[in-house]
């Protein structure tokens, strides 16, 4: 029972999580914007129940649009032209599920906030346009984690072997085919990749116009 114990605990500090929990000062921030949102919802309202659904609908909405900029015009650009392209296609490996599943989730709790705020203030305020923009950016964004994240990182995994075995993949911010553009096999894989990495980006825009759209209802609705 003692090896089970110690296994257990050995496989346990081993884990990322804990890793996370007691190396790094992510904890600290979390705690830090627990205490600040409980300090927040100490102060007393009438409304307290709508007060707090206001605050999960505003702060998934700027959190999917936060996400959605850091990615898409900061690191991604960023990253590109300053990673070899290997190196670049790696970090994208494991960055784009998770990017795509905490956006969807954010749109799922953005869009659920948002019907459960209008249904406790009896639909004062209602905005089909709202309820459209996080429906759409939800369901291009579930779409794109389940179907074509997938297949777009097994094609670039084929294209990277490729690659490596003719000695590219080194460059930076560019694609340099050298003989590999006479190798039929490695053109169709390539415009797998191109194909599903072009739906990606296209669904990518279209959900960060609705976001910044959605944004703008808020503005609105606070103006008014």
């Amino acid at each position: 029972a003692y090896d089970v114990f110690k296994q257990c605990t050995t496989r346990l500090q081993e884990s990322k999580a804990f890793v996370v929990v007691t190396k790094t000062t992510q904890p600290f921030h979390v705690a830090l914007a627990m205490f600040m949102l409980l300090t927040w919802l100490s102060k007393p309202s009438p409304n307290a129940s709508i007060r707090l659904w206001r605050a999960v609908y505003v702060g998934s909405v700027a959190t999917h649009l936060g996400a959605q900029i850091w990615m898409t015009l900061v690191s991604g650009i960023v990253l590109y032209f300053s990673l070899p392209r290997h190196d670049f296609g790696r970090v994208q490996t494991v960055l784009f599920p998770l990017y795509y599943t905490f956006n969807a989730s954010m749109s799922l709790m953005g869009l659920f906030a948002y019907t459960r705020t209008q249904y406790l203030t009896n639909f004062q305020h209602f905005s089909w346009i709202q309820v459209a923009l996080l429906l759409a950016t939800l369901s291009i964004e579930a779409f794109i984690r389940l179907r074509l994240v997938r297949p777009m990182i097994v094609a670039k995994h084929i294209k990277t072997q490729m690659e490596e075995a003719a000695g590219g993949g080194q460059e930076v911010g560019q694609l340099i085919l050298g003989e590999l553009a006479h190798c039929p096999r490695y053109i169709r894989v390539l415009k797998a990749f191109r194909m599903y990495h072009s739906s990606i980006a296209m669904g990518t825009m279209i959900t960060f116009g609705c976001s910044l759209y959605s944004i703008m209802i808020i503005v609105d609705s606070i103006c008014n």
